[in-house]
């Protein structure tokens, strides 16, 4: 949740009803964390499940060094739009979800359908290119599915 200004009482009792009902509940004070703390989860998830055409327990089991890194460079692109992201912790939700998932952008590549590269990996790219930041391993994936979509119209 993104509570700014905090709502004292009343956002206490809501976080609490939440995490009763079996809700992990993160709090910050901004916006931009929360869909930035999204964004550094969803978009090595869908940019690896579809360079790969695998489920994440796939890429986490075969291509770990690979997801470490996009996963690590991401958290460097939200560090220079001024939001801090704990890696290692993005890491780990990785290996907390079912192996068997499949992200929604390898499903509508592997289907045919249009897939989100530009909104995802081209946003990712873009933010780099405005901080003057390499990432390798980002770049890599995101034109490895930008490449896939092109030969797919081919």
């Amino acid at each position: 949740l993104a509570l700014n200004p905090p709502f004292g009482e009343v956002a206490d009792q809501f976080v609490n009803l939440l995490s009763t009902a079996g809700f992990d509940v993160t709090v910050r004070g901004d916006e931009l964390g929360i869909l930035w703390e999204k964004l550094a989860f969803i978009g090595p998830c869908a940019l690896m499940t579809t360079a790969y055409r695998a489920p994440v327990g796939e890429i986490r089991a075969v291509h770990r060094d690979e997801l470490a890194q996009v996963v690590r460079e991401v958290a460097e692109v939200a560090a220079s739009a001024g939001v801090t992201i704990d890696a290692a912790n993005v890491l780990s939700r990785f290996d907390m979800i079912p192996g068997t998932m499949r992200s929604s952008m390898e499903r509508d590549a592997a289907a045919g359908r249009a897939i989100e590269i530009e909104a995802i990996g081209g946003s990712l790219i873009r933010t780099a290119d405005r901080a003057s930041l390499a990432a390798p391993a980002l770049r890599n994936v995101v034109e490895r599915v930008r490449s896939m979509v092109v030969a797919a119209h081919s």
